[in-house]
């Protein structure tokens, strides 16, 4: 199996040289087809999974009601703006962390599912156990506007009121290693400037989660009935990270430092908040390309042959595949 390890870079204490798994829906381990509208074509296939990297994401779906729950491959950049099921395959960032129009994962959290069935409805397994690292998250405008205007079944967001993603660790004896949280909305505090709702890709510190077989999300809110939750059940995922090493993510430093391979342009893009030098080399060590990023930058591999290369910023490396 080809492994694809795109340099997403976030800044580990104590500077950890490790080898990352991040994911890359622009090269998946099998096929993505998408449809006019940008959505995977087998969005209500019950037999189909996305499959990525080390990464397997669950899936299920009902043809003849056409429903499914779990992962959901999406590249549109279509936001109607209803507060309805239109925009459910959407990403308020209208693309992937690459950029609009690339892909990411549309999530459905299904409770029903995982109070009734043996298997989690938003569950990703990697190939064998590795550390947890973190992975960006995005609200899904069909979440977006009905907390911000309300809907015939959730009401609007007001003082008081939140709603979040959790996601659960998993070792490979099906133990659960802990739970980290992350706040999609959040209007809790008495002062309305502070409060906060997801609309672009945000980090999601995943690294307390420690070594890990599977991770499996679940979705909270304080609208809430009688049939459970109200809130619209939906994420975006993108980049989910796992690495060979433990990791500690200095939440002050998160993607600080972040840089990904840009297939399309055949570039690798650097981000950083300070100064930092960029480096590719070669796997004998030889520098192929250098340069110092103050913003963003990106580093031009097309004159480059096809291999593997090592990305460096600082004190991190990570290995890329073109």
């Amino acid at each position: 199996m080809k492994k694809l390890l795109l340099a997403l870079a976030v800044c580990l204490c104590g500077a950890v040289s490790a080898e990352n798994v991040v994911l890359d829906l622009s090269n998946p381990g099998e096929p993505i087809e998408y449809d006019e509208n940008d959505v995977w074509t087998r969005a209500y296939d019950n037999d189909a999974t996305v499959y990525a990297q080390e990464f397997l994401f669950t899936h299920t779906a009902n043809v003849e009601y056409h429903s499914y729950n779990g992962f959901v491959a999406s590249k549109t950049t279509l936001i109607t703006e209803s507060a309805g099921m239109d925009d459910q395959f959407g990403c308020m960032a209208k693309g992937g962390v690459a950029g609009e129009g690339t892909p990411y994962l549309v999530a459905y959290w299904d409770s029903y599912a995982d109070s009734n069935l043996d298997e989690k409805s938003c569950k990703v397994y990697t190939s064998s156990p590795y550390y947890a690292v973190g992975c960006y998250v995005c609200s899904s405008p069909y979440v977006y506007y009905t907390i911000q205007k309300g809907n015939a079944y959730a009401r609007k967001f007001e003082q008081g009121d939140w709603f979040k993603l959790v996601a659960h660790g998993l070792n490979g004896q099906d133990k659960e290693t802990g739970t980290v949280e992350y706040y999609l909305a959040d209007y809790r505090s008495a002062n309305a400037d502070e409060w906060t709702l997801n609309d672009s890709w945000q980090w999601f510190d995943l690294s307390s989660l420690g070594q890990v077989a599977s991770i499996y999300f679940t979705m909270e809110s304080s609208d809430t009935g009688e049939w459970g939750m109200n809130t619209p059940s939906y994420f975006c995922l993108d980049k989910l990270t796992v690495s060979t090493e433990p990791a500690s993510v200095d939440k002050t430093l998160t993607a600080a430092v972040r840089a990904y391979y840009d297939r399309t342009s055949g570039v690798v893009r650097v981000e950083s908040a300070s100064p930092v030098e960029a480096a590719v080399y070669s796997l004998n060590g030889t520098v192929v390309l250098k340069q110092l990023v103050d913003g963003s930058a990106a580093l031009d591999l097309r004159a480059c042959p096809s291999g593997v290369y090592v990305v460096r910023c600082g004190g991190y490396s990570v290995k890329v595949v073109k």
